[in-house]
Formats: C-alpha cells, sequence, structure tokens
C-alpha cells in the first residue's frame, strides 16, 4: 500500500474506531470551524466515547476488529509506541466537498500530543522495513512522513488537534482544508450547522439539490442522533424548495410508512422502529423525528442484515 494510503488508514482507524472516555467534538469542532473552506457542503462529527456506551458498538466493533489490516494498524500503535488507541481520540468532525472527492478529518487527541504521535507513526512504519528508510520531519504545521519516493502530511492545529485529508499525499489539498479562516461560518451551510446540537453523539450537515421525485426537490439537511439511558432519538431536518413541497414529501413519505407497517414479513422491532417515526412538514422543511429503545433498533438492524445483506 502506498505511504499515503496508510497513514489516511491509521489516523481515520484511530478517529472512528476509537474514542476516549470522556470524549466529545468540540475541539475538533472548534478547529473545523476555523478551518474549513466555502465549499464544504457536508459536515459531520461524532462523539465515539458517546457511542461507546451503546449496545450497538458493543455488537458492531468486534466486526471492524476482524478487518486484518485496522486490527494490525492499530496493535502497532499499541505495541510499539504504549499509546492505548481506545484512550487517545477525543472527538472527530469531517468535512467534504459536494462530490464528496475531496475534504478532511479533524481529530482531537487526550494523552497524546504532536510529538508523541509523530514519533509513533515512525515506529508503525519503521516496523518490518528494515530495508526502507522511513523518516518524519516537522515542517511549519504539517507532519511529513517519506518513505522513498513518496510523502503523505499530517496538519496540526495546536499541539493535539490533527487534521489528515483524503488524500494525504496532495499537500495542497491539505493546506485548503486546513486554511479556511473561518470561511464556512458566512456560507450557507456554516449558519445550519450553527443551529445544530454539535454536543450530539451523532450529528451534521450539508447542501445538496437531488430531486427525490417529480416536482420535489431536497437542497440539503441537518440534524443530531442523541443516546441516554438506552434510548436514542434523532431530530432530523430536510429542506425542501417551498412549504408546499414540504407537505407533499412529508404526506409521500407517511404514504410510503403506513404501508411498510402493514408489510407481513417485517419483524416486531422493525415494525416498532417504523411506529416511533413521526414525519411533519415544518414551513420549507421536512422534520423527521424518532424516539427509540435501542433494542429495538438492534432488533431492525439485525433484520436488515439477514433480509437486505446489511452489516
Amino acid at each position: 500500500m502506498r505511504i499515503a494510503g496508510i497513514v489516511t488508514a491509521i489516523a481515520l482507524s484511530l478517529a472512528v474506531l476509537h474514542g476516549s472516555a470522556r470524549g466529545d467534538t468540540a475541539r475538533a469542532w472548534a478547529a473545523a470551524r476555523a478551518g474549513l473552506p466555502a465549499d464544504a457542503k457536508f459536515v459531520f462529527g461524532l462523539d465515539v466515547a458517546a457511542l461507546q456506551k451503546t449496545q450497538l458498538f458493543a455488537t458492531y466493533y468486534p466486526k471492524l476488529r476482524e478487518d486484518p489490516s485496522a486490527a494490525q494498524k492499530l496493535d502497532a500503535v499499541k505495541d510499539l509506541c504504549k499509546l492505548d488507541p481506545v484512550a487517545i481520540v477525543q472527538g472527530i468532525v469531517v468535512g467534504m466537498s459536494s462530490d464528496q472527492q475531496a475534504g478532511a478529518a479533524y481529530v482531537a487527541l487526550t494523552g497524546v500530543d504532536r510529538a508523541k504521535l509523530s514519533s509513533c507513526l515512525q515506529l508503525v512504519f519503521q516496523a518490518g522495513q528494515k530495508d526502507v528508510k522511513i523518516s518524519v520531519k516537522q515542517a511549519g504545521n504539517f507532519t511529513e512522513i517519506t518513505r522513498g519516493s513518496e510523502t503523505a502530511y499530517l496538519g496540526w492545529i495546536g499541539r493535539d488537534v490533527f487534521v489528515v485529508s483524503l488524500h494525504a499525499e496532495d499537500k495542497a489539498a491539505l493546506v485548503k482544508w486546513m486554511g479556511g479562516k473561518g470561511a464556512l461560518a458566512k456560507t450557507d451551510l456554516g449558519k445550519t450547522l450553527a443551529k445544530v446540537n454539535t454536543a450530539a453523539a451523532l450529528w451534521g450537515g450539508g447542501q445538496a439539490d437531488k430531486e427525490i421525485e417529480p416536482g420535489v426537490t431536497v437542497h440539503g439537511g441537518h440534524g443530531a442522533v442523541t443516546y441516554a439511558k438506552g434510548n436514542v432519538s434523532a431530530d432530523i431536518h430536510a429542506a425542501m424548495t417551498n412549504a408546499d413541497e414540504a407537505v407533499k414529501m412529508a404526506a409521500s413519505v407517511n404514504g410510503q410508512l403506513g404501508m411498510l407497517k402493514h408489510a407481513p414479513q417485517l419483524s416486531p422491532e422493525v415494525v416498532a422502529v417504523l411506529t416511533a417515526v413521526t414525519i411533519t412538514a415544518d414551513k420549507d422543511q421536512v422534520r423527521i423525528q424518532a424516539s427509540l429503545g435501542e433494542k429495538d433498533l438492534l432488533g431492525a438492524l439485525a433484520f436488515a442484515a439477514g433480509n437486505l445483506g446489511g452489516p
């Protein structure tokens, strides 16, 4: 694998698969809010610590560890660097372009800083490659990791928030996704995100025009998912062209949900999930709300996995 791919894999594996016992997205979001460029069209955050408390995490995390590549990299961090990958990531925010081909992840660390992580990366890359020179050097706000003619880059905001581009070898792209200077806040997406509950376990927003059915176009959306005492709650907003479209869309989806609830092949857990969902028109938006027990959600996912080839 090219070194850029390895850098991206390690960084995103640490960020997505793990979190600290007291993590949230506050520092990662502060860094992303300052660095994201104006053409960022999708932004979402994860409080992995909150997700770790759920039965969903306990059920599906072992499946992620079944990936030999991810497991090998994370074990190397623990064995060679004496760092617990479960404990060092505090929060993550990801921003992407409209076509989702460009973007970056902002990762807030705890218990490890730039110097420690850089040393760790050199140990991980050098392991098993005694005949190849791996160099890690600091250059301003960037860490450069070189193997032969290949170089990958990490950016830093302060000592303990790193940024990794979706294309780790492209320094110019990383500079762009770190150098927005608050530009996101002036955009429509930035103003929308200011209304989102960024303390939730999952949250996000995006802008994209997509015709759902003739005469009905969704222009974007935002929302959050929270978890407390075994219950999952969601509050999602889809932006329509006008109030008439919102009413039309809400009626259409409610009709489809009504038919699904009476499908004879569905499990009781799927029916419970569908029953928990309410869809209403709210001015020029369609609002989707749900509050349900995690047990029902797990049952519905298991049903989907068995019948639709899901996770």
